[in-house]
């Protein structure tokens, strides 16, 4: 409906008026869930609503470089990280339109350097994160080398280093950067381009997107936000973002992703199928659907169906969110460390679509105490080799992951949950000696309980000793230090593990299992962590 105009009706005239008073009410309620992000002096964000190609939201606040006291605009170009991805699938599609890529096809046809390990590795595996293949920045990271920068002939030489994968190809899903940097050297390779130069050529020039490109691409001049990491009101300049591209090195805008939104709706460039290339979720060999097509993830939220994939580096945050059923689209832009764009836009998302989600299911009203949930209290281990501990209060309980505590309530007397508003995690209580954990949108986790185990001073003396792990390039030596394993490196670690159960421990993000022989001596240990499954460490003799 056209508001305005001589011969409007004064019904007409009122409606107009009511919904621009709605508009203003959701602008100022996403202005006022934003307000936390908006320091004095600091960096800042660039936050938009698309509907059908029209921007009814935006803001921008902050700086883009805090010394040069730029501002951030509408027009700063962010680093997006792994919002990037999607960028990469794209440029595949016209490949495998072409008939210059097969997707079933094997992987090493196109990098024959990768080792036997990849045989069964199909190219849609990297598409979907169903290659098994190790991520590498946690190999760098339990190196010691998490602050190097590999370029791409390091990067493949390391992942010519790896003795095999965390899963077999096509059994599991596990998201890894490493797939999105093989896909875009396939695309060099068979494209004969760089990626930023095809990328340009395919996409970006087509869909006049001249404020975008990969890292090393044409983009056109203007100002780009320096990435910041921020603690409450202080913050300092981030290192230099990774250097290859593909699973990441993409830069945009707002007004950009704008044109790459209302693309993945009508199809301007590609048509029906590429739609439909980008939004198909990836299967596991079983048949399975894993929520991972083509640089997005596909689920749902309150409901409603949802396309999205955030980004995330150190002074970056991103996220670009879809609700199809109503062609409605938020971006998050932020050159500040610490903001969850991916929760905060999806709840930036829900405000323009009141009245059109289903309510979150909340609290169930019941008596903790007198639930089953207690006799979930203790630790747990994943199949992964991941680590769950879970203790119980008057009123829920509180799990500690491999990163992160959260509080979670009864939703139901099966269930326990949080939820920011954003994404909401689940956990489902199977047995007394079963768990599920999940997020939404993702595949649940499922836990086994780990009975209790105590291990005395001599025990954990006699796990002391020199390890070593070929793949990472890493020696680590465990010295028993003050009722302590102590894990210390010539760069001068000294890491304490915490004792869980018997001959397992954890450290931040790593769950380390100790493998002995039949005559109970250590032999080495198996190290745990998202994207980096079973990674051996032999004892050295």
């Amino acid at each position: 409906m056209a508001c305005g105009g001589a011969r409007v009706l004064t019904i007409l005239v009122s409606a107009c008026l009511l919904s621009a008073l709605r508009a203003d009410d959701r602008a100022d309620a996403v202005n006022d869930l934003l307000g936390p992000l908006r320091l004095k002096d600091g960096p800042g964000c660039v936050v938009g609503v698309v509907q059908k190609g029209k921007l009814l939201y935006s803001a921008a606040f902050g700086l883009a470089d805090v010394d040069a006291r730029q501002p951030i605009t509408l027009d700063t170009q962010f680093e997006v990280a792994s919002m990037s991805k999607q960028f990469t699938a794209a440029s595949l599609y016209f490949l495998v339109e072409s008939g210059k890529v097969a997707l079933e096809g094997p992987v090493r046809r196109y990098i024959p350097e990768l080792p036997a390990y990849a045989d069964a590795i199909a190219v849609s595996d990297l598409l979907h994160h169903t290659s098994g293949l190790r991520d590498l920045n946690p190999l760098l990271e339990v190196a010691g080398r998490l602050r190097e920068s590999l370029d791409g002939a390091a990067s493949l030489q390391l992942l010519r280093s790896q003795s095999g994968l965390n899963f077999p190809p096509g059994t599991d899903y596990e998201y890894t950067n490493t797939d999105y940097f093989l896909l875009a050297l396939i695309v060099e390779r068979t494209s004969g381009q760089s990626l930023p130069a095809f990328a340009e050529e395919h996409l970006f020039r087509p869909l006049a997107m001249t404020h975008t490109s990969f890292r090393g691409g044409a983009a056109s001049a203007g100002v780009r936000a320096a990435g910041y990491r921020v603690q409450g009101e202080q913050f300092r300049k981030a290192g230099p973002p990774p250097l290859t591209n593909g699973d990441g090195g993409v830069r945009t805008t707002l007004e950009d992703l704008r044109l790459w939104d209302q693309n993945l709706y009508t199809g301007k460039v590609g048509g029906s199928r590429f739609i439909a290339f980008m939004e198909t979720s990836g299967r596991l060999r079983s048949g399975e659907p894993v929520g991972y097509a083509a640089g997005l993830s596909v689920g749902r939220y309150r409901g409603a169906r949802v396309v999205s994939h955030d980004g995330l580096l150190p002074g970056y945050r991103a996220d670009f969110t879809q609700f199809p059923g109503f062609q409605l689209s938020s971006i998050f832009l932020c050159n500040r460390g610490d903001a969850d764009a991916p929760g905060l836009n999806r709840r930036v998302a829900a405000i323009y679509l009141t009245g059109h989600l289903k309510p979150r299911r909340g609290a169930a009203g019941v008596d903790y105490p007198t639930t089953p949930f207690p006799e979930l209290d203790g630790v747990w281990e994943s199949r992964q080799g991941w680590i769950l501990r879970a203790w119980s209060g008057i009123d829920g309980m509180t799990i500690d992951t491999a990163d992160e505590r959260y509080k979670l309530y009864p939703l139901n007397r099966r269930q326990l949950f949080t939820d920011d508003g954003g994404f909401r995690l689940t956990l489902t209580m199977l047995s007394t000696d079963r768990l599920s954990l999940q997020w939404d949108g993702a595949l649940p986790v499922t836990y086994q309980r780990l009975e209790p185990v105590s291990m005395h001073a001599e025990q954990l003396a006699a796990l002391a000793g020199e390890y070593r792990c070929p793949d990472a390039g890493a020696l680590w030596t465990l010295v028993f230090r003050q009722g302590s394993l102590v894990i210390t490196t010539t760069a001068g670690w000294k890491i304490p593990l915490d004792a869980i159960g018997s001959d397992r421990f954890v450290v931040g993000p790593w769950s380390l299992h100790f493998i002995r022989d039949s005559e109970g001596r250590p032999q080495g240990i198996q190290l745990h962590r998202a994207r980096l499954w079973n990674l051996w460490f032999e004892r050295v003799p």
